[in-house]
């Protein structure tokens, strides 16, 4: 049974047959979960939608003989049941109103809809005991089940992030990045500034730090994984995949890429740097 009117919601009812009434009359529902009305008496309201009150009153007021055909409206001010949490990576994350059960797409759409570090993966988590409802939700390719995919009020509606990675050694921008990062203009097909990147590459993750070093040993990069507790190593030759000789490989959340220096290009650069600096020596000897 979805969740209704409890005790303490406020709600306001106008009961336009009565004149003093018709402006509406603001009521709590009391401990007991009833409400007491001018003329229609105690009603018991706990469990019920705003429309179920409504039907209550009318049939209390033609049960009593008071009104045939009785013209009465219930409005919720506020009320603890009806209403969604919609959590995580939304525009605005908050409490909405929900009186009735209503479509995924709505809820989303109350809220400003999500935002480009969103994971696909939404969760509805129900007020009953029923099992939380998985749903894939793409706004970028919609389809009908999951934006139908019904809502009802103390639902919580759950978007997660899709996760980010850590680049560390010989690049040049060391750092965590999101996933689901920031992409160039006319790349961007996400809300609030960010592109949604459905997968991310281990090439395009060392692009995203702005590439690696002149002294990165590019044979032997290293994906650090974490896998049911146990961490994972992935040796990877940045030079074949550079030629697209083997497939690039599709990073996880949470995952750590290491590009380690080269002793051979390290000791090549630091003689390098020693003939130069040779060379301005001889310079200035002669000039001098």
């Amino acid at each position: 049974m979805p969740p209704g009117l409890a005790p303490g919601d406020q709600l306001n009812v106008r009961m336009y047959d009565f004149p003093d009434l018709g402006s509406g009359v603001q009521v709590r529902v009391g401990g007991d979960g009833s409400v007491r009305l001018p003329y229609a008496g105690a009603i018991q309201v706990s469990g019920l939608s705003p429309d179920g009150f409504q039907q209550a009153i009318t049939d209390s007021l033609k049960a009593k003989g008071i009104v045939k055909e009785p013209n009465v409206t219930v409005d919720v001010l506020s009320a603890v049941n009806l209403t969604v949490n919609v959590l995580g990576q939304v525009q605005s994350p908050k409490v909405i109103p929900l009186f009735s059960a209503a479509p995924l797409s709505y809820v989303i759409a109350q809220v400003g809809g999500i935002t480009g570090l969103a994971d696909h993966h939404l969760t509805i988590l129900h007020h009953s005991d029923e099992s939380p409802t998985s749903v894939e939700y793409d706004p970028d390719s919609p389809n009908s089940e999951a934006m139908n995919t019904l809502v009802k009020p103390g639902d919580i509606v759950s978007v997660s992030n899709r996760g980010v990675f850590f680049v560390g050694g010989e690049v040049n921008r060391p750092g965590i990045y999101p996933i689901g990062g920031a992409l160039s203009v006319g790349q961007s097909s996400g809300i609030g500034g960010a592109g949604v990147v459905n997968k991310m590459t281990l090439l395009e993750a060392l692009s995203q730090a702005s590439g690696i070093t002149s002294i990165a040993k590019r044979s032997k990069m290293y994906i650090l994984r974490t896998v049911d507790g146990k961490r994972e190593e992935i040796v990877v030759d940045e030079v074949k995949l550079s030629k697209g000789e083997i497939a690039d490989p599709i990073l996880h959340p949470n995952d750590i890429i290491y590009v380690q220096p080269s002793y051979l290009r390290l000791q090549t650069n630091n003689l390098f740097s020693t003939a130069i600096s040779s060379i301005y020596a001889v310079a200035a000897v002669k000039d001098f």
